[in-house]
């Protein structure tokens, strides 16, 4: 079997298990841009209310470290769809 492409039909559970990790983490990511707007409100209504200690800071953070870490994965996941669409076209001229 050395040399030989995958079948097709393996090709295409693995991109469908990646096609559903990608709107996993769209979702995720969806979720955290939601709650980084939220914690901006907060934060413009503490601006507008002269409160100066807030704890919307360290959360502000902590999203914006999610939002990064989610926007790699979706990155990673990406580049593996178009590793399996590239493997899938050459499994297709292979047999064809």
């Amino acid at each position: 079997m050395t040399g030989q492409s995958r079948k097709f039909d393996a090709i295409l559970t693995d991109r469908i298990a990646i096609i559903q990790a990608i709107a996993e983490a769209n979702t995720v990511q969806l979720r955290l841009n939601q709650k980084a707007s939220g914690l901006m409100v907060l934060d413009m209504k503490d601006a507008r209310d002269g409160v100066s200690d807030s704890d919307h800071e360290g959360a502000q953070s902590r999203n914006d470290a999610a939002l990064a870490e989610n926007a790699d994965k979706i990155t990673r996941l990406e580049a593996r769809l178009s590793a399996l669409d590239e493997e899938l076209e050459a499994a297709m001229k292979e047999q064809g």
